[in-house]
């Protein structure tokens, strides 16, 4: 059973006709940039926030929902005109640069005894994240799932394994990403597969298995902004990356590089931070180096 307000509950008992409108609430994987949109033909208000209905025009499928642990699952519709743009970007190239990765979307809805009143308040009809995202031609459709989602894990969760299970910076690595995160801007005569340094920068060896994100549209990233690719070396010159960015970076586009790790114990006790400075972070080290290796019959 879905919450419902003390004055919503008296209202539909009344079987009296309402406006209904449906409101979706996208919250990015930072955690606080959010886009508020609705499906109702005009702008609503509650409690602070508002969804805006001149925007990207925005639908769902229907939903089922059993008392079983299956995923909750539905797909979201959204078509834009290149004049709406997320970051900077048009709607659909904000998709396929990687934006919305890892974002996480509300569905409200609400009933109103006049076109945009919302004073008997929102009832939630689902809360999780958006999985698969396919671009088409008027838009893009997304595949939302419930946070049930999660449990589909492997089993046992932690493999055996001579390198870390955890990834660098993460929150059992427990290092903090700032003091191994550098920003730089694109020199000239970069191609999709490699950057060039805009400026000099020390320690350059430090960066391969790394990764570089760029920044978004409206903080100079460039067409390329908000990609992020896993460095596969560096050197003096600049990093060349695993896989092709989906545009060629200019000259001046900015970006930030964060530091690699192998994930062997010498690795872990053998960090440099930003300053320079030695740090072991042994303690946290999550491999097993001393497993014995296979043996092989003669």
């Amino acid at each position: 059973m879905r919450a419902a307000s003390a004055a919503l509950q008296d209202f539909l008992r009344l079987r009296q006709p309402c406006w209904l409108a449906e409101l979706f609430t996208i919250t990015l994987a930072d955690g606080v940039t959010q886009y508020f949109w609705t499906s109702f033909d005009r702008t609503l208000t509650f409690s602070g926030s508002t969804w805006i209905a001149l925007g990207p025009l925005i639908s769902r499928t229907r939903m089922t929902l059993r008392h079983t642990v299956e995923v909750p699952e539905m797909e979201i519709r959204i078509a834009a005109l290149d004049s709406a743009k997320v970051q900077g970007l048009n709607l659909k190239t904000a998709v396929h640069n990687g934006i919305f990765d890892g974002a996480r979307i509300g569905v409200y809805r609400s009933f109103m005894p006049s076109a945009g009143d919302t004073s008997l308040g929102l009832v939630t009809m689902f809360v999780g994240r958006l999985s698969q995202a396919v671009i088409t031609a008027s838009g893009v459709t997304f595949t939302a799932k419930g946070d049930n989602v999660l449990m589909n894990q492997q089993a046992p969760r932690n493999l055996y394994q001579t390198t870390c299970l955890h990834t660098f910076c993460d929150v059992n690595c427990a290092l903090s990403e700032a003091n191994y995160t550098q920003s730089n801007t694109a020199g000239f005569g970069a191609t999709t597969t490699f950057v060039p340094w805009g400026s000099a920068q020390s320690n350059y060896g430090l960066y391969v298995l790394g990764a570089i994100t760029f920044n978004a549209a409206n903080a100079g990233g460039g067409v390329c902004a908000g990609q992020i690719r896993t460095i596969r070396n560096a050197d003096a010159t600049g990093v060349y990356l695993t896989y092709p960015l989906y545009g060629q970076p200019q000259a001046g586009d900015a970006f930030s590089v964060l530091m690699g790790c192998a994930r062997t114990l010498s690795a872990c006790q053998n960090h440099t931070d930003n300053a320079g400075s030695p740090v072991d972070n042994e303690q946290h080290y999550r491999g097993y180096p001393f497993v014995p290796q296979a043996e092989y019959g003669a």
